[in-house]
């Protein structure tokens, strides 16, 4: 399983909101998803909608549940209508209805990409270094002159690509329930932890 929209606010949601937004106040929004409206691109979404439609644009952080793995707040962009409501009309890959949105009334695109938070929900090494791939992926996207470049950004592949095996390894890991103390998932028989968790700790840290 990967993230999907918290159903409840638990203690470690709080806690994310806490730190995207101090005292920020969490809400569900419905996702009505605007047509020509392209997946992940809510801040062009919301600009077209308020070119044709009017509102305004809200910027904040969707959060996002992988239940006893992390949560994650993302960067986000929802269409505030002329009278008032707010509305996700960015699609979603995995078809979610609702999200839980923290606004930020002080936050603005302004064309660079914002890294997510994220934060582990159990302290385990596989995690930790899922967490912390998928931070380098971000700082090597944003590498320089790619931090203003919009859509697909090329990258040498010496530089992602060893990256985001990693990152794929260990969310293939962690959607099957290994854990750091588990036999590791290339079956060579060895904890994860003294196997691609020592070849990794390296590069992700430990």
């Amino acid at each position: 399983m990967r993230t999907t929209t918290p159903p409840k606010l638990t203690r470690a949601v709080l806690r994310l909101i806490n730190q995207v937004v101090p005292k920020g106040q969490a809400v569900y929004v419905d996702v009505r998803p605007e047509p020509g409206a392209v997946v992940n691109e809510c801040f062009p979404n919301v600009e077209a909608m308020i070119a044709s439609s009017g509102g305004r644009m809200l910027c904040g952080w969707q959060l996002w549940e992988w239940p006893h793995v992390l949560v994650e707040a993302e960067f986000h962009a929802v269409w505030v209508s002329p009278q008032g409501e707010m509305i996700d009309i960015t699609p979603k890959a995995a078809g979610e209805i609702q999200i839980l949105f923290v606004p930020d009334e002080n936050l603005r695109y302004e064309g660079r990409a914002i890294d997510n938070v994220r934060q582990a929900l159990r302290d385990d090494q596989v995690i930790r270094h899922f967490i912390r791939a998928s931070e380098a992926i971000v700082k090597v996207l944003n590498k320089g002159e790619r931090a203003s470049e919009y859509g697909h950004v090329s990258v040498p592949a010496h530089e992602i690509e060893p990256l985001t095996q990693a990152r794929d390894f260990l969310g293939t890991s962690l959607a099957s329930g290994l854990r750091d103390h588990d036999a590791c998932l290339c079956g060579s028989g060895s904890k994860y932890k003294r196997c691609h968790g020592r070849h990794l700790s390296p590069i992700l840290g430990n």
